[in-house]
């Protein structure tokens, strides 16, 4: 029997415990432990077992964008005729089920001197379209012998649905803007690189519509640039991230979650929230809120902050109602249109949240 069909024969599984994951497979998908960390707990996984149940090969896919998804790790435990048929069954699987899901467009990376699994990935549809240079060069040693391929550089690679699968596609979205139509809500998703002009946009218009928001009118400095910068940087935290709501195309709303930065106070976030004057009222604050404590939940983060203007009764009652006590007064510590005003500091214990959630 040959090595295609004991491949077949092997059982393919959803993961469901991405943290149980064995690290070292993990590693040879991926030389980056940032990355991995940043998105271990966020991405779909599945994998082949061997005879033994243990993991021979794994697959991790990331959503990106309503028709993008990333293969962000693809390992094997070796690379043989048996290891690539297992690769690329699961890769298969996974892009039949993302294009019925929607997705047209799929990306993955490779490093430059890994031909076997570009070999997979091209099996598979995909095709080389950028490379980007010296991107692992900090991964390892760059001395090598005569002949090697120097370890620096990262290809992406591209697959877009076919026609068939674009149909699928087409005919799902369709019955999902119809029933968004009917519900005229905003959609609740992870924030993009793409998303840097809308949000910066959305801010900006903030400050000219409330005074709840720290920055006056025409006081935001922060470019384009710098906005995608920040959104780099968050992306690649395993503590921090903004979630947008989009509506028509455009983004209305956002929370981000700032993780802190050492150790003591790493399992501990810093809320922002802001949401289009239009759009208030209609519970997407407490859908953003949602998004949080179920990400907060995966992360291991048990402390949320946020600072609430006394004024803001409204704001004030839907934080208390998430969950958040009022944990001091900072008296005048702002100064709105000559007056001073007082900041509330609030604290949830996310903890306490999770339980309520299993009680219920």
């Amino acid at each position: 029997m040959d090595s295609d069909r004991i491949s077949e024969q092997e059982r393919l599984v959803n993961v469901s415990q991405p943290d149980l994951l064995p690290r070292e497979l993990l590693k040879r998908g991926d030389p980056l432990e940032w990355r991995i960390e940043a998105y271990l707990c966020e991405a779909d996984w599945s994998m082949v077992e061997d005879r033994d149940q243990r993991p021979a090969a794994l697959l991790g896919c990331l959503r990106i964008g309503a028709e993008e998804a990333e293969f962000v790790n693809a390992a094997v435990n070796e690379w043989n005729r048996q290891g690539v048929s297992r690769l690329l069954r699961l890769l298969t699987a996974a892009c039949e089920q993302q294009h019925k899901q929607g997705v047209r467009r799929l990306v993955a990376y490779a490093g430059n001197w890994e031909s076997e699994l570009i070999n997979v990935y091209q099996r598979a549809g995909f095709r080389i379209i950028a490379v980007e240079p010296d991107y692992y060069q900090d991964c390892w040693s760059q001395s090598v012998r005569h002949g090697e391929v120097l370890r620096a550089d990262r290809l992406m690679l591209e697959r877009l649905a076919s026609q068939r699968e674009k149909a699928e596609g087409d005919l799902l979205r369709s019955t999902e803007r119809e029933q968004q139509d009917v519900d005229a809500a905003p959609i609740i998703r992870r924030i993009e690189l793409r998303d840097s002009r809308g949000l910066l946009t959305m801010k900006k218009q903030l400050d000219r519509e409330t005074t709840s928001m720290l920055f006056e009118p025409g006081e935001r400095r922060m470019t384009e640039g710098d906005q995608l910068e920040q959104i780099r940087i968050l992306l690649r935290s395993p503590n921090s991230l903004i979630w947008v709501a989009e509506s028509h195309g455009e983004i209305v709303g956002y929370l981000e979650a700032s993780g802190g930065k050492v150790r003591r106070n790493q399992h501990t976030v810093y809320v922002v929230i802001g949401i289009l004057e239009k759009y208030t009222g209609y519970g997407l604050g407490r859908q953003l809120f949602e998004h949080l404590f179920e990400w907060a939940s995966r992360r291991h983060i048990l402390r949320a902050e946020l600072t609430v203007q006394a004024p803001n009764q409204r704001a004030y009652r839907l934080y208390r109602s998430m969950g958040f006590k009022l944990e001091g007064i900072l008296r005048g510590a702002l100064v709105i249109e000559g007056e001073p005003v007082d900041l509330y500091q609030m604290g949830c214990d996310l903890r306490r949240i999770e339980r309520i959630r299993v009680d219920k």
